[in-house]
């Protein structure tokens, strides 16, 4: 497979499987989740001195917020991060007490830890939605609501302040994490409870998000559009041709390991571009296919074993739940592989 091949992505169908994808639904069911959330919260204040609604803070995460959502139909993924508490202050918190291992969990010895606070949210929204709604792995999950057309994924979270570089992206077993203070910026993480495997984990949503739109600028803006068009196809590839269901953010995390450079095709007279600067290539133009056999050929010449998470701050691949399999990670290239080598290249619909 190489870059000069007859390309078998129609025009249309390329343009429309990478563009930004906007869903005129998500600001209004928001504000009414938001809503929802806000009534539960005070209802769990009522029963618990811990939780202040005044220290909360609700965003919206995941593919919406990241520009990373595709035609097909997205779950509303919020975070509602409780950022202080009588016993927790993570402005405070000694953070070299915290126990790390497997390179993802953390031990907490707070007397309310995020664990009670799923707890208290989960009752709160059950009473509040009369009951409908379930505890899934990290989230609570909310069927559609009078007023709300999405299914909603709300994660309860702990703030956490971490320092950029100082967490190490591999930990033995029995490693303590190291000093924290010494001259860095700090980001806020979050903590919350994996009911799946009963422990607490950490997360870094805003430097996830911070990192993706760094590297969609360096780029040219064509980060996004790459990442979109490879869910956008492994979406058909699970509806159409039985494909093992991958995430999201495994597919946006693999892409984020693929060389800024294989992203970016000079052309246009030899113009040089700014791999800073976004240059405004059109949509349809061919650069995109180019840009598209570039990546796929890396990842399918990639051993993938040192490949991050977008945060930078955990491996991708690991023994913990959480993390994608590099064998797994291998199928869903080989499986893209055979989906290109085999898409009518005058398909111009996303689904059929």
């Amino acid at each position: 497979m190489g870059e000069g091949i007859a390309m078998p992505f129609n025009n249309e169908f390329l343009h429309n499987a990478s563009k930004p994808v906007r869903v005129q639904s998500v600001e209004g069911d928001f504000d009414n989740a938001k809503k929802l959330i806000e009534k539960a919260i005070k209802l769990a204040s009522e029963r618990s001195h811990f939780i202040d609604p005044k220290e909360v803070d609700i965003y919206i995460h995941g593919s919406y917020a990241l520009e990373t959502n595709i035609y097909f139909p997205s779950n509303l993924e919020i975070m509602v991060e409780l950022k202080k508490t009588p016993d927790y202050d993570p402005g405070k918190t000694q953070y070299k007490k915290y126990r790390l291992y497997n390179n993802y969990f953390v031990d907490t010895t707070c007397e309310f830890n995020p664990v009670d606070f799923s707890k208290a949210l989960y009752e709160a929204l059950a009473e509040v939605t009369g009951g409908n709604l379930s505890q899934s792995e990290k989230f609570i999950e909310l069927p559609r609501q009078k007023g709300i057309r999405h299914t909603l994924e709300v994660t309860p979270c702990f703030s956490f302040n971490y320092v950029e570089q100082s967490i190490p992206l591999r930990l033995d077993a029995d490693s303590i994490a190291p000093n924290f203070f010494k001259d860095a910026q700090t980001f806020r993480g979050v903590i919350l409870f994996d009911h799946s495997v009963g422990k607490h984990i950490f997360t870094f949503p805003k430097l996830h998000a911070r990192n993706g739109q760094a590297k969609n600028l360096a780029t040219n803006g064509n980060f996004l559009k790459i990442v979109r068009l490879f869910k956008t196809l492994n979406k058909i590839g699970e509806r159409e041709l039985d494909f093992d269901k991958t995430r999201g953010y495994f597919i946006n995390c693999l892409l984020f390991n693929v060389p800024n450079d294989l992203f970016i095709v000079r052309n246009f007279g030899g113009a040089k571009t700014n791999p800073l600067i976004a240059s405004g290539y059109a949509n349809d133009d061919p650069s995109l296919h180019k840009i598209f056999l570039r990546v796929l050929n890396f990842l399918l010449n990639t051993d993938f074993e040192n490949f991050v998470s977008q945060n930078m701050i955990w491996m991708l691949f690991g023994a913990a739940d959480e993390f994608w399999k590099i064998h797994d990670a291998h199928e869903f290239v080989k499986d893209m592989k055979e989906l290109y080598d085999n898409f009518p290249i005058d398909r111009k619909l996303l689904a059929l």
